[in-house]
């Protein structure tokens, strides 16, 4: 079996909690698509997949390194995404939420530029790779192939998140009032949360093959 189905199923769970999660790109795709249309915020999704991709890959290169050199420095690695995932969802907790849908620019703009706008938004984040690199080796077994296991999570990945930017695009007038509110943005993030330090809690005791 190249992946298991259990790991597989809890990485689904937990891109889809960070997936609805109101981030810098969320924000960005639903700005647009006020602005210009869930037509043309396609272009802003498909730049914000493709630095994602990237930022997927180099993450796999550094691990395949790891895991080639080092099965200690892995299981290292493993416990520090845990502890990622238990961080991020305490920041998400006492964090405030800083929601700016202004709109200032034109009516029109092409999918080139919107594709370089989603790309440079997501790639210009300095903590998204630490993030793939800390997230991704929780839901590997090392005792399979590990370039199948990353190819499968980064299509996983990638389809969950570039739904959920559609979603928000396709809703974006009805979420406009709602991403407005800055309580129930903050109480979504409490809740999603809450979500990832059990996430966090429960991958830690995910037993693996070595």
């Amino acid at each position: 079996m190249i992946m298991e189905v259990t790991l597989w199923l809890s990485f689904v769970g937990t891109v889809l909690i960070l997936a609805i999660t109101p981030g810098p790109s969320v924000l960005l795709a639903t700005a647009n698509s006020m602005k210009y249309g869930k037509g043309k915020t396609v272009g802003t999704i498909a730049g914000d997949l493709t630095a994602n991709l990237c930022q997927i890959i180099l993450a796999a290169i550094g691990l395949a390194t790891i895991v080639i050199s080092s099965g200690a420095l892995f299981q290292w690695i493993k416990w520090c995404g845990v502890a990622y995932l238990i961080y991020m969802g305490i920041t998400k907790i006492i964090s405030k939420p800083q929601i700016d849908l202004s709109t200032n620019k034109s009516k029109e703009s092409s999918f080139s530029k919107l594709f370089i706008e989603g790309f440079l938004m997501s790639a210009a984040n300095p903590k998204a790779i630490v993030f793939f690199a800390a997230l991704f080796p929780l839901f590997l077994n090392e005792a399979n192939p590990l370039v199948p296991q990353m190819v499968i999570l980064a299509i996983t990945f990638l389809l969950i998140d570039g739904l959920s930017l559609f979603a928000y695009a396709t809703f974006a007038e009805k979420l406009k009032s709602y991403l407005e509110n800055q309580e129930k943005v903050h109480l979504q993030n409490k809740i999603v949360g809450g979500l990832l330090i059990v996430s966090g809690v429960l991958l830690s005791m995910v037993r693996r093959a070595n």
